[in-house]
């Protein structure tokens, strides 16, 4: 049988499963995509940044006009419940993955959202890719209502599949202005003539990109949010990727060009690493 530290547990509305849970084929989630959702991880089993996650919730609802079930003290209630049934604690992390759909209305109706959470195994990425740094490819593309974490991700799921049938890590996308956006499912940074670049618009606006930025002007890094055209992140001295679980994560070849895993890159992620205990809930 296979150790609960192992399995996915599962919370639908409050109520927990262990393992494989279900929802109507009538969820809007399903038949449209009609959803939005948070993904972050935990340390030492306890969530962390959940604050900035719960406040992004908030405006995704907002922006897709989806009335959300719980409060913040409601939401928090039923993961923390998850997680004591998962026995989350050190050495047995989870990744949630914390969605809210529009519910089973026919049509384009509202019938009352639906909650779910799910708390996977999460052991980290590899190494290697903080160690050497990942590979990256620029790929055409870019997503609808980019600045809302929405269920749908297709135009980054197709991206994704393209960058790994290029023999890549993770896409970069660039839109039709030639500006690079994020990565398939991360946020996207670049040292570019020893300021710090990275794309403000057109883009999922990450809650780890969001505390990277306080942290590199903590530290007295020069930073510019702003367009950041193909061109003149071909000529970046270092690159780096961030998201809830990758963290800050080096690059380390763009298009099959050579980058360096530079001083910028190596100062923020031991930063960002020493201030994860002061943002756990």
């Amino acid at each position: 049988m296979t150790e609960p530290s192992q399995r996915t547990f599962v919370s639908i509305d409050g109520s927990i499963v262990d393992g494989m849970g279900f929802v109507p084929v009538t969820d809007r989630a399903f038949l449209y995509g009609d959803s939005i959702f948070e993904a972050f991880r935990t340390y030492g089993g306890r969530p962390h940044a959940l604050d900035r996650h719960l406040a992004r919730l908030r405006r995704s609802a907002a922006s897709l006009q989806i009335v959300l079930p719980l409060d913040e003290a409601g939401f928090r209630a039923e993961l923390d419940a998850l997680l004591a049934a998962a026995n989350a604690r050190e050495g047995h992390e989870r990744r949630i993955r914390l969605i809210v759909t529009r519910g089973d209305a026919p049509g384009l109706a509202d019938d009352g959202a639906r909650r779910v959470i799910l708390a996977a195994p999460f052991a980290g990425h590899p190494a290697e890719l903080y160690e050497r740094g990942a590979t990256v490819v620029c790929v055409a593309g870019g997503r609808s209502n980019a600045a809302t974490k929405a269920g749908s991700y297709l135009p980054s799921i197709l991206a994704t599949r393209e960058a790994k049938a290029r023999g890549a890590y993770e896409p970069l996308l660039v839109d039709d202005r030639g500006h690079v956006t994020e990565g398939g499912t991360s946020n996207v940074f670049a040292v570019v003539d020893g300021v710090l670049r990275t794309p403000d618009a057109d883009m999922l606006p990450g809650v780890t990109r969001g505390l990277v930025l306080e942290l590199a002007r903590e530290l007295g890094i020069d930073v510019r949010e702003g367009p950041l055209p193909a061109e003149e992140l071909a000529r970046a001295s270092e690159i780096f990727l961030t998201s809830s679980t990758r963290e800050v994560m080096p690059v380390r070849e763009l298009d099959g060009k050579a980058v360096s895993l530079g001083p910028i890159t190596k100062r923020l992620a031991t930063r960002y690493r020493e201030t994860v205990p002061s943002r756990l809930a």
